[in-house]
C-alpha cells in the first residue's frame, strides 16, 4: 500500500539524514585535530517503483526512499601552524608520510598490502629513547639514510632511527689552507744565517693554526716564512715556508720538514720545488711548492698534512691540485698533472704585496669528536643534524609517497590511511620532485574543516529530518483513519 511506502520513504531519510549528522558531527568534532581531511554526505533515490502508466504509455514511477550514496573526503591542504618542535613537519602540496608499526608483522595481508604500513598527513614526530622518529601513536617515520656526502645510502626506505648519530667520531686533519701576506719589502737574510725553529732572528714571519690528530687531539703548528736570495740580483720573490709544531708534547719544537723521511717527495717533471713559494713582479704566486707532510703524534696514528697556499700561475706549479686523500696519507695522482687552470688568479691565497705581514685566511679540514646537539630538517626533507665540534651532518631524508586516488585512501584511525585497490599502488618520493610537495619544519597542517559550512549543512540536514519525520507521523495518522474505518 503506497501509505506504508510513503512511511518506509520517510523512515529511510530518517536513517540517512541521521547518518549525514553523524557525518558532520564527526567534521566539527576534529576541527582542531592536526591534518584531520573533512568529509561530505551524497545522497541519491532508491528503488524506483512502477504504478501503473498514463493514457499516452508512460510509466508513472514512484521512488522509495533515499540512499546513502557516498561519504567522501575534501583532501585539501589545511592550513599551517608554527610550533617550538623542529621534528614537527608538514607537507605543503601533494604526498604523505610513510610509517610503520614495529608491533606489527611486516608480512602482507589477504589483500597483498603490508601490514605494518601507514600513511598519514599529521607530521607530528619526536625522538623516542631508542632513537625513533614516532607519531603520538607509535608508528616510525620512514625515509632513506644519508651518506657522509649527503647522498642515500642504498638499500631504500628505512625506519629513522637517529641513535647512531648521537656523537661524530674526529675527522683527522689532512689539508690546511694558508693564506698570508710576505712583505714585499723584507730584505732577505744572508746565507750564512742557518735557519732554526725556536729562533725568531732567523726567519721573517709565522702564522699558527691548530690541527687535529687521529684521537681528536688539537695540536698548534707554526708555520714560519723566510725570504731567500736569488741568483738574479735584485730579484726577492722567492720564499721558503716550514711546519713546526710540538710532536712529543714535552714543549719541544722541531720543523716537521726538516727531516726528509717527513717529507713526500714532489714527482719528477713538474714545475715547483717542495717547500718554496715563488712570486711574480706583481706579487701574485707563482710556483707553491707543497707536498705532504707526515706528522706523528704522540698516543696518535702518524697522518700527512697538505698545506695549500694559494693557486699557482705557473704551469704545474700548483702542487696542492695533484694531491688527493687515501685513509691518513695523500697520494699524488700519477699522470693527472696538468696545465693549471686559466681561472687561476696567483692572489686566492698567499700574496707578496709592499705592505705589512697579515695572515688573511686560515682552515683546515679535521675536527674534534663532538655530540648531536639539535636537529634541522630543509624543504627536500633532509634532516640535519649540528654538532657540538661546530660539524653540521645530512643524516635523513624523509620519503613521501603519491597515490593516484588519495580520496580512496583507508582511514584506519589515528590521522592514519592504508592503501587500497581504488587508491592504487604507493609511490614513494623525495619531497618537491614529481607532483610531491615540500617539507616545512616547525609546523604542523590544520584541519580543513569549514565551521561555517558544516554549520549550513547542519541545518539544512536538521530541516530534512524534520520534515521526513512528519511525513512518518502524518503517514502513522493516514493508517489510524485507515483502521477506524472498520468502527
Amino acid at each position: 500500500m503506497s501509505i506504508m511506502q510513503a512511511m518506509f520513504a520517510g523512515s529511510s531519510a530518517l536513517i540517512n539524514f541521521g547518518e549525514a549528522m553523524t557525518v558532520i558531527g564527526n567534521n566539527l568534532a576534529n576541527a582542531n585535530t592536526t591534518a584531520f581531511k573533512g568529509s561530505t554526505s551524497s545522497f541519491e533515490d532508491v528503488l524506483i517503483q512502477s504504478v501503473g502508466s498514463s493514457r499516452s504509455g508512460q510509466e508513472n514511477q514512484v521512488g522509495t526512499g533515499v540512499g546513502l550514496a557516498a561519504v567522501q573526503q575534501n583532501m585539501a591542504q589545511g592550513g599551517f601552524v608554527s610550533t617550538s618542535n623542529v621534528t614537527d613537519v608538514s607537507i605543503d602540496g601533494k604526498g604523505f608520510f610513510m610509517v610503520k608499526d614495529p608491533g606489527l608483522s611486516s608480512k602482507l595481508d589477504v589483500s597483498g598490502r603490508p601490514m605494518d604500513t601507514f600513511y598519514t598527513r599529521a607530521g607530528s614526530f619526536k625522538r623516542d629513547l631508542k632513537g625513533d622518529l614516532i607519531n603520538p601513536s607509535g608508528q616510525v617515520l620512514q625515509g632513506w639514510e644519508l651518506d657522509i656526502d649527503g647522498l642515500q645510502v642504498s638499500g631504500g626506505t628505512k625506519s629513522i632511527n637517529l641513535s647512531k648519530f648521537t656523537n661524530t667520531d674526529p675527522m683527522t686533519t689532512s689539508k690546511a689552507v694558508v693564506g698570508v701576506n710576505l712583505d714585499s719589502n723584507t730584505v732577505a737574510k744572508a746565507a750564512t744565517v742557518a735557519y732554526s725553529p725556536t729562533d725568531p732572528s732567523t726567519y721573517d714571519f709565522s702564522t699558527s693554526l691548530r690541527v687535529i690528530d687521529s684521537k681528536g687531539k688539537g695540536h698548534n703548528v707554526e708555520i714560519q716564512f723566510r725570504k731567500l736570495t736569488t741568483a738574479v740580483a735584485g730579484d726577492d720573490n722567492t720564499w721558503e715556508w716550514h711546519a713546526v709544531t710540538d710532536e712529543a708534547g714535552d714543549g719541544t719544537l722541531k720543523a716537521i720538514d726538516q727531516t726528509a723521511a717527513n717529507v713526500k717527495a714532489a714527482p719528477t717533471g713538474v714545475g715547483y720545488t717542495a717547500g718554496i713559494l715563488k712570486f711574480n713582479t706583481m706579487g701574485k704566486l707563482y710556483s707553491e711548492g707543497s707536498t705532504p707532510l707526515k706528522f706523528s703524534y704522540a698516543g696518535a696514528e702518524p697522518q700527512e698534512i697538505l698545506f695549500d697556499f694559494g693557486d699557482a700561475l705557473n704551469t704545474l706549479a700548483d702542487s696542492t691540485n695533484d694531491y688527493s686523500k687515501k685513509t691518513l696519507e695523500m697520494t699524488y695522482g700519477a699522470g693527472t698533472a696538468t696545465a693549471e687552470s686559466a681561472n687561476n688568479t696567483g692572489a686566492a691565497g698567499t700574496i707578496q704585496m709592499s705592505s705589512g705581514f697579515a695572515t688573511l685566511q686560515l682552515s683546515q679540514n679535521g675536527y674534534t669528536s663532538g655530540f648531536l646537539d639539535k636537529l634541522s630538517v630543509n624543504a627536500d626533507g633532509e634532516i640535519a643534524g649540528s654538532y657540538t665540534n661546530g660539524q653540521v651532518k645530512k643524516l635523513f631524508q624523509i620519503a613521501l609517497v603519491d597515490f593516484n586516488d588519495e580520496g580512496a585512501l583507508e582511514q584506519t584511525g589515528s590521522n592514519l590511511y592504508k592503501e587500497t585497490v581504488a587508491s592504487g599502488l604507493p609511490r614513494v618520493g623525495v619531497p618537491q620532485s614529481g607532483r610531491l610537495g615540500g617539507i616545512v619544519s616547525n609546523s604542523l597542517e590544520q584541519s580543513n574543516v569549514d565551521m561555517s559550512a558544516e554549520f549550513v549543512r547542519m541545518i539544512t540536514t536538521q530541516r530534512g529530518f524534520q520534515a521526513n519525520s512528519r511525513i512518518v507521523s502524518v503517514s502513522d495518522g493516514m493508517l489510524e483513519e485507515l483502521i477506524s474505518l472498520k468502527r
